[in-house]
């Protein structure tokens, strides 16, 4: 998991303001993910009883999990991947109005961002399996903070030194 505090912090609050929630987001995430991987594994371990016809294996998967971890898993998900719309479209609408030069290259990285993220959610939509499970938990606690670390000293660094530069302030 990371550390917000460790993150470089750029000239532009609502900037921070956003990475913080990615940050809290994803650790929140990994944090639901680890109990669901725990408990799976658990289940494993020591299997109960066999209450479930074989025809109904996705019911035992999610009953693996409990209803309500599946749920908040879902729901965080969802939250980390509609704040970072959100979060995509303030600076966008920053670099629009300081005709910020990089603009272009900065917006198709969001979009593959974007991409990217709605995969990841997609693979709990379809499948909540153990390998799914460790897959996004490796997703949440590495792959995308280090995405967004490496987004914020690099792009968003430029940006936010540009717009402050330029008259710009924090929305």
């Amino acid at each position: 998991m990371v550390d917000f505090g460790c993150t470089p912090q750029l000239d532009l609050e609502f900037m921070n303001r956003e990475h913080r929630k990615a940050f809290d987001d994803a650790n929140a995430l990994k944090i639901l993910l680890d109990k669901a991987l725990k408990r799976r594994l658990d289940n494993r371990l020591n299997p109960q009883p066999e209450k479930v016809l074989e025809s109904e294996v996705e019911v035992q998967i999610k009953a693996d999990l409990s209803d309500s971890d599946s749920v908040k898993i879902e729901r965080l998900l969802q939250r980390l991947l509609l704040d970072t719309v959100t979060h995509f479209e303030l600076e966008e609408q920053c670099m629009e109005e300081h005709c910020f030069a990089a603009r272009a290259e900065h917006s198709q990285e969001h979009q593959r961002v974007l991409q990217w993220m709605t995969q990841e959610h997609s693979l709990w939509i379809a499948d909540c399996s153990l390998s799914t499970i460790t897959h996004l938990s490796d997703y949440a606690a590495d792959k995308f903070p280090n995405w967004l670390v490496n987004h914020i000293v690099t792009m968003d660094t430029v940006l936010a030194s540009y717009v402050h530069r330029h008259g710009g302030r924090s929305l």
